[in-house]
């Protein structure tokens, strides 16, 4: 029994120890919240250099009696009044001074004191939608009390008085509305801004500026549905103004797919039905469009027609079903990112997409060559593009690209009639020279 009470007693100080330790460890932060105002100027009035000047003008005492001559200047005239004090003509002309405005600088700024200096800014629902200041609190003492509330609630920090070895700083720099904060951290020597804070957000500005400080994170990082800031949704973008130029180039492609191919011997003789094989085609490329640069990237629309180069005669096909490569039209889209963006020259390298429309010819059997000996199937879709490409000559009216692709679709070319069918996966890969204007 004994024994078993200096077991519970010992384990009673160990826990003791442990969480005064555990308070021991705890980094003490001060806090402070200073409302940035500006000074009021100091105005100079035409009475203060008057008395300033009076003591170098006014002349030394004398005990002597005036002259007659003096005393004659010296006396009042007859439209003076006796009972009034003679009063110079220069002050007697100039209007009424208008009494100065109170200065009110010194006041705190409550959230009465935002309504009175900004009416409209008072019916403003940012405003009245929200929990207002408590009775006879200041926006920096509140703010102040707020982050102390939550870096004691974070572990391993306690807000302090005094005596604190990092210290936690928040200037308040007012607006019509509300005011411009900055949050600045001593232990990470971290500092956050928040554009516009309102009188009715300073508990979420409170957690979030400790949380982003205490931990090193930006404050755009600490947001959650509860706490989302005014300012998270008044972001302000700034629009880089690009260039726009008119494009045209010329190329070759290369396509590959698996097509009906008439058979012939060594002797370029037909021989029997057409057969599926591997084939290559070349066609010649045109383009033209538009290019937008926009400092380090660029965007590319443009449209495209390409020709096919090569047909076989009907005559070494009688069987029909030979397949030839007619062309494509479509139109592309391509983003950008130059490796040297105000070089006189830079690489660029992107991707984008493409629609293609593809058309291919099929030779039609011997009998049924009566109107034509060809028929046309139609395919096409949308091609996801790699490229490559050097800009050069840029400072030039007229500057010129070298471009090279690969165009990977995502479809398979698929038709068929009478004649033949097609229906085969058609890759490629192309290159431009082009001239941009």
């Amino acid at each position: 029994m004994r024994h078993s009470v200096f077991v519970a007693a010992g384990a009673a100080l160990l826990s003791a120890a442990s969480l005064a330790q555990a308070k021991n460890a705890e980094l003490p932060v001060c806090v402070d919240v200073v409302v940035q105002r500006a000074a009021p100027e100091k105005k100079h009035g035409p009475e203060q250099g008057a008395s300033a000047a009076a003591p170098a003008a006014t002349p030394p005492t004398s005990t002597t009696a005036p002259s007659p001559e003096q005393s004659a200047a010296i006396a009042p005239s007859a439209e003076t009044s006796p009972t009034s004090p003679a009063v110079p003509a220069a002050a007697a002309e100039e209007p009424p001074r208008v009494p100065p405005l109170p200065d009110r600088s010194a006041e705190p700024t409550t959230l009465a004191r935002v309504v009175d200096l900004d009416p409209e800014g008072s019916r403003d629902p940012r405003v009245q939608s929200g929990a207002h200041l408590p009775i006879g609190q200041t926006p920096d003492a509140y703010l102040a009390r707020l982050i102390e509330h939550f870096v004691t609630h974070e572990r391993g920090f306690v807000a302090v008085k005094e005596g604190c070895q990092q210290r936690i700083v928040v200037e308040l720099y007012p607006l019509r509305l509300g005011w411009t904060a900055f949050a600045r951290y001593t232990g990470t020597g971290r500092e956050e801004r928040v554009d516009q804070l309102l009188p009715t957000e300073l508990s979420q500005f409170a957690e979030r500026s400790v949380l982003a400080l205490l931990h090193d994170l930006p404050i755009s990082d600490t947001v959650d549905r509860n706490n989302v800031l005014w300012a998270d949704s008044l972001k302000s973008t700034q629009s880089i103004r690009g260039r726009g130029h008119f494009v045209f180039g010329v190329g070759t492609r290369v396509r590959v797919g698996s097509f009906a191919t008439a058979i012939t011997d060594s002797s370029n003789a037909a021989v029997g039905e057409a057969r599926q094989q591997l084939r290559p085609f070349t066609p010649m490329l045109m383009m033209a469009g538009y290019r937008g640069q926009f400092e380090e990237f660029g965007v590319e629309a443009a449209g495209e027609l390409d020709l096919g180069t090569s047909q076989v005669a009907a005559r070494r096909n009688p069987s029909g079903g030979h397949i030839d490569y007619g062309g494509s039209t479509g139109f592309v889209l391509h983003a950008m990112r130059y490796a040297n963006a105000r070089g006189l020259s830079s690489l660029y390298y992107g991707g984008g997409a493409a629609f293609a429309l593809h058309w291919f010819s099929v030779i039609r059997p011997e009998t049924q060559r009566a109107t034509s000996s060809r028929s046309t199937l139609w395919s096409g879709g949308l091609d996801v593009d790699g490229i490559l490409g050097y800009e050069f000559m840029r400072a030039s009216a007229v500057s010129f690209f070298l471009q090279g692709e690969v165009n990977l679709p995502a479809y398979a070319v698929r038709n068929e009639n009478d004649a033949g069918a097609v229906n085969t996966w058609f890759p490629g890969a192309a290159l431009k020279l082009g001239a941009i204007f």
